[in-house]
This record gives C-alpha cells, sequence and structure tokens, in this order.
C-alpha cells in the first residue's frame, strides 16, 4: 500500500513538474511575479510618490486578463496547478523575494533570527485575517506545516520540508523552527510553495472531509464481512473495528461540517478571494476588503480593482484579437507578437527579463547521450543565438547554466556553449557514430512547441543527428519518463528562485524529475553542501561551482533565459517597469493596478 501510494505521488509530482511545460512556447501567464535586475541602492519597495506614479489611483472594475491554461487545483501544495499567478492573489507568502531573487523581504513573517545553525526565531504579522475570518497567527502556520508533513494529505511540497523536525509555539505571534539538520534553504522555502499561507481552519476542514469519505469507503466491505461471517470470534473482532471506525467517523465528520474542498475554495490572506470559477473557462476574483497590507501602510484603499476575471484562452493570437478589441485589459505576449504590437499607440507594451529556463534534458542512464561526447556533439550543435533570434524575435538571453544571469547563484564565469558544428560531427566520430545518430525524445504538443523543436532538429540534422521526439499531451509524457524512454527531450523551468529547488529537482536521482536519468555525484554532494550551508556567500560559492559542475559534464543543453512581453490598455496605471525590474516580488507584491477612470 505504501509503495502505491509513493508510486503515485511520484507519477503527481511528475505531472505537476512536466506541467510547467505548458508554459512553454506559448505565452507567459498574464503578469510575472518576479522580475529581473539588482535592487537600485536607494530605491525602496515601499515608494508611492511621483517617482514610482505621477498619476493617482482610483478604485473601481474588474481587471480582465487571460491564461492560456485554468488554474486547476487552487490548494498550493495539491496536484495540478497551472497558474501560479492568479494563485499569487489569493494566498500570500511568509517572506517575499527580492530583485535578485534572495528572500530578504519581510511579509506575512515580520522578521525571523538564527540562534543558530538549526534554530530560527520568526515573529508573524499581527491582525491578518484569512478570507474565512480565522486570524493567521502561529497556531495557524504551525497546523499548515504539520498538515504537509502529513501523508494522508497528499502535499507535493512535502519532500521540500524533509529537513524541518518541529514548529514550536513561543507565543500567540512567534514560532521557533527546529531543523533536523543545518538548512540553508530553508528562507528560500519560506519564500516559496510551502510558504503560501492557508487558513487553518479550512485545512482542518478539509482534511476531516477527506478523512470521513475514507473511512466510510473502508466501512463498507467491513460491514459486509461482519453480516456474512459465520464465526462470532471473528465476528466481534470485526464489530470492534467497525465501532471504532465509526467514532472515528463521527468525530471526522463533526470537524468537517461545512467544509468546502480547499481545491475548489482557495481560502489565503491575499488581496482578492474567490467568486466564481468555471473550470477550464474562467476565474473571478473579488475585492478582499481586509486586506492587511493597504492598511498597514495607511492605504486602506488597497487593493483598488473591485474584482479580477481571468479568461482561459489558449490561442494567443485569439488572446490577442480580444486585447485589441477591448475585451481585455492585459496580456503576456508570445514573442513573435511582439512586432504585432510594440507600435500599437492604443496599448502599453514593456519587455522584461523573466527568472524561467528553456533546455534540453539528457538521459544520462542509458542510450546514446551515456556519452560525454554524444552530449558535447548534441550542445555544440545548437546554435542558440539562431535560436533565440529565429523563434523568440531575439527576446531572450542565451543561457550558460540554469541559474538565470540576474540570480544570486549565477556563475558570471560560465559562458554559453560554442556553436561549432564542425566540432560536433568530430566529437561524434570519436563516439563511434560516423555515419550518424538517431535520437528519441518528446516535447509537449503545441505549435509553439513544435517549431520550436523542428528549429533544434535542423540544427542537428546538419552534423548527422537525427532527433525524431514525439509531440505529447502533459499526461501523455509521464510513462516515457518514468521508463526513461528518451534519449533527449525539451523542457522549461519556471520560477528559478530558491537554488536548491531546481538543483535538487534536476540533478539529484532520487527527484522524480531526475528519477535516476543522471547521477554526477560532484553535483549531488555540491547540493547537499549548499542545501546545508547557511551562510549565504558561503552558499553561493557552492552553486558557483554546481553551474560549474553541471556544464563541464554537460550535464543538459542549457538554451535560454525568456523575455516577457506584457500589452496593457492605456487605462492601466500603475505599472513602474524600473521599480518592478530591480525590486522584484517585493515591488510586485505591494504595488497593485488601477484603471484611470475606474474601470475598464
Amino acid at each position: 500500500m505504501n509503495k502505491q501510494k509513493n508510486v503515485m505521488g511520484m507519477i503527481k509530482r511528475m505531472s505537476l513538474i512536466l506541467g510547467c511545460l505548458l508554459f512553454c512556447f506559448g505565452s507567459l501567464v498574464y503578469k510575472v511575479s518576479s522580475a529581473s535586475g539588482a535592487p537600485a541602492a536607494k530605491q525602496d519597495y515601499m515608494e508611492w510618490g511621483d517617482k514610482y506614479c505621477t498619476d493617482k489611483p482610483v478604485r473601481g472594475g474588474y481587471f480582465r486578463i487571460a491564461s492560456p491554461y485554468y488554474i486547476g487545483a487552487m490548494n498550493p501544495n495539491h496536484f495540478p496547478v497551472m497558474d501560479w499567478v492568479t494563485m499569487s492573489y489569493m494566498y500570500e507568502k511568509l517572506i517575499v523575494l527580492d530583485g535578485n531573487y534572495k528572500p530578504t523581504i519581510p511579509w506575512l513573517a515580520e522578521s525571523w533570527e538564527y540562534i543558530n545553525e538549526t534554530t530560527v526565531i520568526m515573529k508573524l504579522r499581527k491582525n491578518v485575517l484569512f478570507h474565512d475570518g480565522s486570524p493567521f497567527n502561529a497556531k495557524s502556520l504551525k497546523y499548515q506545516m504539520e498538515w504537509i508533513l502529513d501523508d494522508e494529505n497528499a502535499a507535493w511540497t512535502k519532500s521540500w520540508l524533509e529537513p524541518l523536525k518541529e514548529v514550536e509555539l513561543v507565543d500567540e505571534y512567534s514560532v521557533k523552527w527546529h531543523f533536523k539538520r543545518p538548512w540553508g534553504a530553508f528562507l528560500g522555502t519560506m519564500a516559496s510553495v510551502p510558504g503560501f499561507m492557508i487558513s487553518a481552519q479550512a485545512l482542518e476542514k478539509d482534511a476531516a472531509q477527506k478523512k470521513s469519505e475514507r473511512i466510510t469507503h473502508e466501512l463498507i466491505p467491513l460491514r459486509r464481512k461482519a453480516r456474512a461471517e459465520k464465526d462470532n470470534d471473528k465476528v466481534e473482532q470485526l464489530q470492534k473495528k467497525i465501532t471504532n471506525l465509526e467514532e472515528q467517523l463521527k468525530k471526522f465528520q463533526a470537524l468537517a461540517q461545512n467544509a468546502k474542498p480547499l481545491d475548489t475554495n482557495p481560502i489565503g490572506t491575499g488581496p482578492y478571494m474567490l467568486e466564481a470559477a468555471s473550470t477550464d473557462n474562467y476565474i473571478t476574483l473579488k475585492r478582499n476588503p481586509d486586506w492587511w497590507f493597504g492598511k498597514s501602510i495607511g492605504k486602506p484603499e488597497m487593493p483598488y480593482f473591485e474584482g479580477i476575471k481571468v479568461a482561459v484562452i489558449p490561442d494567443p493570437s485569439v488572446r490577442l484579437a480580444n486585447l485589441k478589441a477591448g475585451e481585455l485589459d492585459s496580456i503576456v505576449l508570445n514573442p513573435v507578437q511582439y512586432r504585432q504590437v510594440k507600435d500599437d499607440a492604443s496599448l502599453s507594451v514593456v519587455t522584461f527579463p523573466v527568472n524561467f529556463l528553456v533546455y534540453n534534458i539528457f538521459n544520462h542512464a542509458k542510450g546514446p547521450c551515456a556519452d560525454i561526447k554524444v552530449r558535447m556533439a548534441i550542445s555544440h550543435a545548437i546554435d542558440r543565438e539562431a535560436l533565440v533570434m529565429g523563434t523568440q524575435q531575439g527576446l531572450g538571453r542565451v543561457a550558460s547554466c540554469m541559474y538565470p544571469d540576474d540570480h544570486w547563484a549565477h556563475n558570471p564565469n560560465l559562458k554559453p556553449v560554442e556553436y561549432n558544428p564542425e566540432l560536433s560531427k568530430k566529437l561524434l566520430a570519436e563516439a563511434g557514430y560516423s555515419n550518424g545518430l538517431t535520437l528519441k525524445g518528446f516535447t509537449v504538443n503545441t505549435p509553439e512547441a513544435q517549431a520550436f523543436a523542428k528549429a533544434q532538429m535542423a540544427m542537428l540534422e546538419k552534423v548527422g543527428i537525427t532527433w525524431k521526439p514525439t509531440f505529447l499531451s502533459i499526461t501523455g509524457m509521464i510513462e516515457p519518463f518514468k521508463k526513461l524512454d528518451f534519449d533527449l527531450f525539451c523542457s522549461m523551468y519556471p520560477w528559478i528562485q530558491e537554488p536548491d529547488q531546481i538543483a535538487t529537482l534536476l540533478y539529484d536521482p532520487k527527484s522524480p524529475f531526475n528519477n535516476g536519468r543522471s547521477n554526477n555525484s560532484k553535483a549531488i554532494e555540491l547540493i547537499k553542501t549548499g542545501r546545508e550551508t547557511t551562510k549565504e556567500d558561503d552558499r553561493r560559492k557552492v552553486y558557483l561551482e554546481l553551474e560549474k559542475t553541471l556544464a563541464d559534464h554537460f550535464e543538459d543543453v542549457w538554451l535560454f533565459w525568456p523575455t516577457a512581453v506584457l500589452a496593457s490598455s492605456k487605462k492601466v496605471k500603475g505599472f513602474n517597469l524600473e521599480m518592478y525590474k530591480n525590486l522584484g516580488e517585493s515591488y510586485s507584491f505591494s504595488h497593485p493596478l488601477w484603471f484611470a477612470d475606474g474601470r475598464p
């Protein structure tokens, strides 16, 4: 039973991660929650004067935006979440990232202090309410962490909390975190999904409802068996078990009274809360009148929109047509659409780098890519600059490894792999493939992904490599990946924030998205060291060395870090590009937009 649970858990996590591919080669969602660039020396995210915006905020109107995909599960710890931006309107994190993706900005956590390498005291914001009216406090935080760690709740984030030993209550608004070992990735983890705070009241009801359902299903065969049993002793044993389960059921049913599943009824602390939703069609959010942040800075009119409506529109051309027709107020475009809008006087159009990675994944475990010379040949055969120019309209930065060039863990000494087809041919011959090589693989089945894959296929063909990717749905990718039935496939990793997360996910053989496909012993040791090192300067050195190790071993083919194109109606006000670039999430979460006259 446990083995089956583990397998199902792995499949769910793989599906979630593979789901990230849906963002690739299409449109990013309508707003990017992390910007880029180092924070300006004298600029502060608490700036609301003329340097931020000369227009005065106005309340009113529903902000109409679009996403290629429906949000999915609305409990961030459940599978699958397909729209993290909408999620961040409803939920807020303990800690927010700065412009270098460092977890330095207090949010729902007011402060934190390391007592030693395995103990942290954290003080929480007061006067913060969840959407159901229950208080955010030390008890709610403790309950959530224990909920995530409970196998019965099927939280895909459980593995991220593995170093956590205990959350101790200090007082109503203070907790003491105890770790099993030094945990350098702790703050970054709290600035990620496990740090999205959820109503403990709602979590408890949700868990009780699921346990009630499980016990109800367990009782059916037991009662049937007891009725059919002829042996009195066995009947007595069965009846005791039934009575015990019935008592548990009664308790959980009482706890679950008026429960609504969190996967469809999110309860966070964010500026907006769920109003209505229609699966695969739209989700509508309404203004949270009790949002703590606006009140805490003397701006209770925040957030300014009365609500947000996210229409699900898979086709990027339809999204753009709706924007131009005034049916939408803002979208993030496919890069190939940039030329269509950059000179449009009716729109505000900006571009900015985002912390995503587009890359190709090698199977080191078996097949031709187990040979480093083959991996080198493939990597040298791909013209990254031509890919960015041809498929992204030049909107992207050629990648040297996994961490973007504005991330604090990026190794500035690494250069992208040189495009050198002659060297590729030489390496292939040395590896025993002088007459050519055929590779199998897959990628997501979208028109954009097909175009991107075909561009790479043509480059590889020039050096004698025939790559035959299969275009699959997200669920269709699970089986070949689980069986390692590929040589090379194209992927995308979104939201590169805490450096341990992408490193562990991609290069720890135990990870569901490595699954034994690579096993670089030096990289594994560096990942472990980086996870446990608590001093920032020492951690950075570890990740610089990790990137060099991966690059030297040609672990994967890192292609580019994308650039987003944001197009909005001229009526949308309050977006300061420079602050967005410089201050990252701290700006994004603290400076809501508005309409010039209070309506679209």
